[in-house]
């Protein structure tokens, strides 16, 4: 049994570090901005900004990415998207350091429930709240178009470089002409999941099972076709995260389960080797991605 020792998760804790945020609102061009916990743990706060409105606004909730062991920053999109009439929620998870999965799933679910319940602060439409992942914030997204009923939580999911299978994610990182990054994907999924890929570790008398926690971290293990969110999914060429992620999710949802053809759909952004995040900056694809969360919501 290849488990992972609490210690060695502490050890990675006292080296990176944790980040917090102070609460408060501030007034921004006419915008609105605040922190706001939804949970207990430090890290479960999110960054709101929205415009007053006499109607209610949809809403654009936005994970990041970072290998999911660090924070990355989202403000400038944050408020750009706000500024396209969407009231907008950046939110942080616990990392991996933090406590293992299903952890950062559980903490969207919550983040997605307190911004229902508070929709009146920021005049937002509840019934119409779209998600926005990046990277490691791209598995927990799909995730939440997956667990459960996933299109009654949220409308659409947007995806940039989705990690949607993190057991490929390791496998990617196991070989002699592997990244950094892909190893730094590999190395940080395995201390999400507590342990190492191994179809054998069925054993949960003192841990959840090992091999159970790395299928329910892949997707495409929780497809169900007309319950979950329909999902735009991006990578570049060149992306260290490569698009089979997602075509496989793809496959398993239209396929496997019979989701209408439009359900997923997935791009590759030719000669371009940019991930998660900076996707954005490629010409055009803002306004794809506006265009897709507005036929959403």
């Amino acid at each position: 049994m290849k488990r992972l020792w609490v210690n060695f998760v502490a050890c990675v804790t006292l080296i990176l570090g944790l980040t917090t945020q102070n609460t408060g609102t501030s007034e921004a061009a006419g915008r609105s901005e605040g922190t706001y916990s939804y949970g207990s743990h430090a890290r479960q706060k999110l960054d709101a900004y929205w415009n007053a409105s006499t109607s209610k606004q949809p809403g654009v909730v936005i994970l990041h990415g970072g290998y999911w062991y660090e924070d990355s920053g989202w403000a400038t999109w944050s408020r750009y998207f706000a500024g396209k009439g969407y009231a907008v929620f950046s939110v942080d998870y616990r990392l991996n350091f933090d406590a293992a999965w299903p952890a950062p799933r559980t903490d969207a679910i919550s983040a997605i429930d307190w911004i229902r319940d508070n929709a009146a602060t920021f005049d937002l439409d509840a019934d119409r709240l779209v998600v926005l992942g990046s990277s490691a914030g791209g598995q927990i997204a799909t995730a939440l178009a997956t667990y459960d009923s996933g299109a009654d939580r949220v409308k659409g999911v947007v995806g940039l470089s989705p990690v949607a299978s993190p057991y490929r994610a390791w496998n990617d990182g196991n070989h002699d002409t592997s990244t950094d990054k892909q190893r730094k994907v590999r190395d940080n999924a395995t201390i999400l999941a507590r342990c190492f890929p191994d179809s054998t570790d069925t054993d949960a008398t003192v841990h959840a099972s090992c091999w159970d926690t790395w299928k329910d971290m892949v997707v495409k293990n929780r497809a169900s076709g007309a319950n979950d969110a329909p999902m735009y999914l991006i990578h570049s060429e060149d992306d260290f995260v490569p698009a089979q992620h997602s075509l496989d999710l793809e496959e398993a949802e239209e396929v496997g389960h019979d989701m209408s053809a439009d359900g997923v759909t997935v791009e590759t952004v030719a000669g371009s080797n940019a991930h998660g995040g900076a996707l954005l900056d490629e010409p055009g694809m803002p306004d794809k991605i506006l265009q897709w969360l507005g036929s959403h919501v």
